[in-house]
Parts: C-alpha cells; sequence; structure tokens
C-alpha cells in the first residue's frame, strides 16, 4: 500500500515510517519544507503544510490511507493560534483529503486528548472533562472532538491515544523521559516537577509505532485505541535508571509552588524575548495530575505490545551512554 504520513520527521513518526517500510509499504512524507534530514531514502518527499488543505489534498493522491501524526508539541509558542491552525486545523484538512481520496486515516491524537486520570487507569470509555492545562492539551482535546465527529458521521478513521512515548531516537520535545534521564546522568538536570509521585502511563516507542501500522487493516473503522503502557512514577524511572547505572540518579524535588511561580516568570521573559521557555507554570499542572490508561483493547485488536518499564528504561539508558548523549 501506498501511505501518506505527516509528522515523519518527528521522533515517533520517524519510527512509524521504518516500521511501514519493513513491511515493503510505499511510503510518502508531507514535510514543512520538503527537507529530508536523515529520512530514509526509500521514502518520497512532499513539500507540504498541514494547514495547506489544497496541499494536503494533492499528497494523498493515488494513496491507500494516511497516518495523521504532525502535531505542534510545545508548552508555549510566540503566535498562540498556531496551536490551533496546526493541531485542529490539521485534523480537519487530513478528514478532508480522506474523505476526498476515499481512504483510510489513522490519526495520532494524544494522552492529552483523553484528559487526567484518578489513580485508577482510565479506558476508551474516557473522554476529555474540560479544564485544559495549556494549548496544547486544548487543542488536541478539540482536535479529538473533530475525529470523534467524523468517526459517528461513518467515517473511515481509526484514532491512536500513545501515552508519554519514551526510548532510543532521538532527543526532542517528543521523547522527554530520555531527555530528562540524559539530563540527570550528565548532572545537569536541575530537578524535577513536584514529589515524583503522580502516574503516567509509559509507551515505549517502536511498541506504538507497531500499532499505528496496524491500525491500517485489522481494525474497525471508528474504532478507539488507547496506547499505554506502564503505569508508574517518575520517581520508578529515575530507580530503574539507578539500577541499571549503578549510580544514584534520583533528582532533586522543586516544590510545586515554587515551580508556578518559576514558570510564571519563564513565560513572562518568552513573551518579552520570544525564546521557548524551559518551564512554564501552566506545564506544572501537568505533574500534579495522574495520567494512568487502560491498553487492553488495543493489546486484545491490534496486537498491541506492553513493554514492561524496567526493559524499556534500560534500552533507553543503554542508547544514551552508547550514543555519546550521557555517561
Amino acid at each position: 500500500m501506498k501511505i501518506l504520513v505527516t509528522g515523519g520527521a518527528g521522533f515517533l513518526g520517524g519510527r512509524i515510517v521504518k516500521a511501514l517500510l519493513s513491511r515493503v509499504h510505499e511510503v510518502v512524507l508531507m514535510i514543512r519544507g520538503g527537507r529530508r534530514r536523515g529520512l530514509p531514502e526509500e521514502a518520497s518527499i512532499v513539500d507540504g503544510d498541514v494547514r495547506d488543505a489544497d496541499l494536503f489534498l494533492k499528497a494523498a493522491e493515488g494513496c491507500h490511507a494516511i497516518i495523521h501524526t504532525a502535531a505542534m508539541v510545545k508548552i508555549w509558542s510566540p503566535r498562540l493560534q498556531d496551536f490551533d491552525d496546526i493541531n485542529v486545523g490539521g485534523i480537519r484538512n487530513a478528514i478532508a483529503a480522506a474523505k476526498a481520496r476515499g481512504i483510510r486515516l489513522v490519526y495520532t491524537s494524544s494522552f492529552f486528548a483523553v484528559g487526567p486520570t484518578g489513580t485508577s487507569p482510565a479506558d476508551e470509555s474516557q473522554t476529555h472533562p474540560g479544564g485544559y492545562g495549556n494549548d496544547y492539551e486544548r487543542t488536541k482535546a478539540l482536535a479529538d472532538e473533530v475525529a470523534r465527529g467524523y468517526a459517528r458521521e461513518g467515517g473511515d478513521i481509526v484514532i491512536l491515544y500513545p501515552g508519554v512515548v519514551y526510548g532510543p531516537g532521538e532527543l526532542t520535545d517528543g521523547n522527554l523521559v530520555a531527555k530528562l534521564l540524559a539530563d540527570q546522568m550528565n548532572g545537569v538536570l536541575p530537578g524535577i516537577v513536584g514529589p515524583g509521585d503522580r502516574l503516567w502511563s509509559y509507551a515505549f516507542v517502536d511498541d506504538v509505532a507497531e500499532a499505528h501500522v496496524a491500525a491500517l487493516e485489522p481494525a474497525r473503522k471508528g474504532e478507539r485505541y488507547l496506547l499505554g503502557g506502564a503505569n508508574a512514577t517518575l520517581n520508578e524511572v529515575f530507580d530503574i535508571a539507578s539500577k541499571r547505572t549503578g549510580r544514584d540518579l534520583r533528582p532533586r524535588r522543586l516544590p510545586l509552588g515554587l515551580a508556578r511561580v518559576i514558570g510564571r516568570a519563564m513565560w513572562i521573559w518568552a513573551d518579552v524575548t520570544g525564546r521557548m521557555p524551559d518551564l512554564t507554570h501552566q506545564a506544572v499542572g501537568i505533574f500534579e495530575k495522574n495520567w494512568a490508561y487502560r491498553s487492553d483493547k488495543a493489546v486484545r485488536e491490534l496486537g498491541y505490545r506492553v513493554r514492561p518499564l524496567e526493559e524499556g528504561i534500560r534500552s533507553t539508558v543503554d542508547w544514551l551512554v552508547e550514543e555519546g548523549h550521557a555517561r
């Protein structure tokens, strides 16, 4: 099959592309600027922006499916409207292109679109209750409403909700866990926000990529799947890393109240300078909540693998050392 992938230059998107190519699918990547940047030579590159509906439609010509992973994943932007244009406008354009071409759309949403949980993991019956921490969470929830609306109309869409995706690959904002581990191993991490005892659902990147390939065919149209993993705390993540390296990698903890003050100051400074802040008062709210999910449906229907956290963190730590990202 010929598959159009948006966001294929990112951490998760790049793994999805490799998984598709390994199945001998023909892959077309729609990338703003059209730069290959080390992407596989087997993939074709189309210079396009998900905000451009006409280009999206043209890029989908001759394709059998679209995998839409492109999103604005940031804690701040000098132009907040970009969150709406890319995250919400992007899925609208993806749906329009899929509908016009009569093909399946696999949409990579986010656990943020499902919303925070209690200590008991949530499943696909949960939708976001409202009350958004930042513009990323807000626009991913709004985009999810658009996608679910298309599903209710009978559209051929499968919606995937990855948890906190981590693993070897790239040290980007989309691979927060690896970045935190690398900084702590290098002795430059100031600390983590809060007590580190909230539950997050950690999803290994290769497992999430494989689920995207599976969603092309076995999944029924209109279905939603949580692609979570081990529900664990940041403290547990650093404990596993400590065991693997033989060093005490437990980080300092920044009290939530102080973190909010610092985050507010960084937000104001970012507005003045135009530089991306390391923390915002809004982002602090993420560390205050639990984000725990069940992936039973994806395991049952997509063959999704929930990788043990210890196995995933060990391989991430080993990769950081082998590639010279950490010592």
